[in-house]
């Protein structure tokens, strides 16, 4: 038979087991409260890294609207890329997170070209300054433009959460 002294030890080491448990599985649980209602950036406060070797900028949206509401437009900015010579952009998580588009615009409307990414499926893109001419004999189109545009959830006039179409806009040539 266990003395009085080894089943009060026993009983103790029991309960206190049972506290640290409870507090973790509390812990746990508010944590992963926390952790799924925090709150996204905005989608007009979120900008995107641009990257050649004229320099570096960051690129916030130039377009955001409500689908089937005309976009008020923005001013683009511009980075030189040079015909042989790449333009790096950096997409971060809060766009790459869910579906996103990589649109680029060359000066010869032929070369243009649309990438559809997934969620997680690129965090970066690097885009070359000029590309194989179309035809035999012609120039090498130049990039002109690059756009990323994805749909994202942000705050219309009255604070309510509605869907965005964004639309990141930068230009790689001076005018």
């Amino acid at each position: 038979m266990a003395s009085r002294k080894t089943k009060r030890k026993n009983l103790i080491q029991i309960l206190s087991l049972i506290v640290a448990v409870l507090l973790v599985v509390i812990l746990s649980v508010v944590f992963q409260q926390w952790w799924n209602n925090r709150p996204e950036p905005l989608p007009q406060e979120i900008s995107i890294s641009a990257s050649s070797p004229a320099g570096e900028i960051e690129v916030f949206p130039f377009s955001m609207c409500e689908p089937g509401v005309e976009c008020e437009e923005n001013e683009v900015p511009t980075l030189e890329v040079g015909a042989d010579e790449e333009l790096h952009l950096t997409i971060p998580e809060a766009i790459h997170d869910h579906d996103w588009y990589l649109l680029t615009i060359y000066d010869d409307p032929a070369a243009n070209d649309e990438f559809y990414h997934t969620s997680y499926d690129a965090t970066e893109a690097t885009v070359p300054g000029s590309v194989d001419p179309t035809e035999e004999g012609a120039e090498r189109p130049r990039l002109v433009v690059v756009e990323v545009s994805a749909v994202m959830i942000g705050e219309d006039e009255n604070g309510e959460e509605s869907p965005y179409t964004v639309t990141w806009s930068l230009s790689t040539m001076n005018e």
